[in-house]
């Protein structure tokens, strides 16, 4: 008997017939087809992995309308709503984020005030006295009758002519006449003069003016050879001056004048006098019976931005000094110069000790009137050598000339000076009173004086026992911007509900 063939039953194996040739081809698709399964449970498997993660995430979660996106915890549009309203404040979160970010690019940094420091701390500043006018005339009528006259020139004309010293000083109201200046220039070189010591001689320095001193209610010599007590001659943008704790070094080897006292009687008291040179002088633009009082830095040159009191005749000023000490935190200073907008010595190769903007800005105008009028004017702060190591040669008085052509070039010139990251700025009040308190008070500080109508007195102090202090920090670190990140979103979110 033949064995009747059964049907085979549903779910058994049926193997199927290939032929030979159809071998290789029907192998690569079998792999094809395993390989497209293994993707597919890749993918599905880490869909799982995701979507399992978020629904324990938004189970435990504490952030606003996570709630809602819960297994079964809404369908429909509602879900929907919800799932866009997280989207949107995620998106605006983000926002916020990327602004704090440019924020931070454009301005890394800001200043904030942190606890005063201790007077102590702050160095007493530089104070820089100056007459308005640079040739007096009762001088001038005495020094026209000691010196050689050039051919062709009387006492006359060289008396008329002498004011032009003053060019250099930025404060003359007439434009100079090339025929003066050269016969100025002929009269110091016939008598071996310098515009220094003609200045010196024609002008006011510290002995005509200041008669009594006292230090914290102590008499003290003003014009002794003191490392800080005592007045020197000096120069500045009115000319020849005179200083007191001046130390124009910008390498900063010599430490700063610094006090423990505080107010009236715990500074400086000066009396000075006006005569004989009041309203004597036709050398500068200030007619004033007074003299100019300017309070800077030890180690900086007295400029016009330092802040300027005028001190009349007949009056007693009281001058306040209020520092400020400005300072940078670490992180501040661990950024690059371009961020932080202040420099330190180190930024310079090789570094300097002390830097100082005063002194930056002031050897950038500088080199530019030697570049611009080939020599260096007698009130600037001489330079040990230029770049090619030779000294430049000074200026005569026909220099004024170029100096006064380009007197609006020099004042706009821009110079990269940035200020420096740790620094002591000055700001002053003053109050003006007559001679009265002679009167009545027991000071024997008013018994060195007759209080005549020429006279006058100045008292420069620190009212406060404390100073501000400022303090550059950071406006955002790394490690604040990741930590903002999340509960940025979580307030904005709050204050949606």
């Amino acid at each position: 008997m033949v064995p009747t063939s059964n049907p085979p039953g549903p779910g058994a194996f049926q193997p199927r017939p290939v032929r030979v040739s159809q071998l290789p081809h029907y192998r690569n698709h079998q792999n094809k087809q395993s390989n497209f399964g293994k993707a597919v449970g890749t993918v599905q498997l880490a869909w799982h992995a995701i979507r399992d993660t978020f629904y324990d995430f938004a189970s435990m979660s504490k952030i606003h309308g996570m709630y809602y996106l819960q297994r079964q915890a809404t369908r429909g549009f509602a879900r929907l709503l919800w799932i866009a309203i997280l989207v949107g404040f995620f998106v605006f979160g983000t926002v916020l984020i990327y602004l704090l970010w440019q924020k931070f690019v454009d301005s890394p940094t800001r200043m904030t005030i942190a606890s005063e420091m201790k007077i102590v701390q702050v160095p007493f500043p530089g104070i820089t006295l100056c007459h308005p006018q640079s040739v007096v005339d009762y001088k001038a009528e005495r020094f026209v009758e000691k010196i050689k006259l050039p051919l062709g020139a009387t006492k006359d004309s060289v008396l008329k002519t002498l004011p032009s010293l003053g060019y250099f000083t930025e404060h003359q109201w007439t434009f100079p006449r090339p025929q003066d200046l050269r016969m100025i220039d002929q009269v110091l070189q016939l008598n071996n003069y310098t515009i220094e010591r003609a200045i010196d001689e024609l002008g006011m320095i510290c002995e005509d003016f200041i008669l009594v001193c006292y230090w914290a209610g102590k008499k003290f010599p003003c014009f002794a050879k003191h490392a800080f007590l005592g007045w020197i001659g000096s120069t500045s943008h009115y000319g020849a001056c005179c200083s007191f704790n001046y130390h124009p070094n910008v390498q900063g080897n010599k430490e700063p004048f610094v006090v423990n006292t505080y107010g009236m009687h715990g500074g400086l008291s000066v009396i000075g006098t006006g005569y004989p040179q009041a309203s004597d002088g036709k050398s500068g633009a200030l007619y004033s019976e007074g003299f100019m009082l300017m309070i800077h830095h030890p180690h900086d040159f007295a400029v016009e931005a330092s802040p300027l009191t005028l001190l009349r005749l007949r009056k007693e000023t009281f001058v306040n000094v209020l520092p400020t000490d400005s300072r940078c935190s670490e992180q501040v200073l661990a950024l690059p110069q371009s961020q932080r907008d202040c420099i330190v010595g180190s930024d310079f190769n090789p570094p300097i000790a002390n830097y100082r903007q005063p002194a930056c800005t002031l050897e950038c105008v500088r080199n530019e009137v030697h570049r611009k009028c080939g020599c260096h004017p007698f009130h600037l702060p001489q330079p040990a050598a230029n770049r090619q190591g030779r000294r430049i040669r000074n200026c005569t008085v026909y220099d004024s000339m170029c100096f006064v052509e380009n007197y609006y070039m020099f004042k706009r010139l821009k110079c990269n000076c940035l200020p420096a990251c740790s620094d002591v700025t000055y700001k002053t009040t003053s109050i003006v009173s007559d001679f009265s308190a002679y009167n009545l008070s027991i000071n024997p500080f008013y018994r060195e004086t007759n209080l005549s109508d020429f006279e006058f007195i100045f008292h420069i102090f620190m009212s406060n026992q404390v100073v501000s202090a400022n303090r550059r920090i950071v406006v955002v670190s790394w490690i604040s911007l990741l930590c903002k990140y999340l509960p940025c979103i979580h307030a904005v979110q709050r204050k949606a509900y």
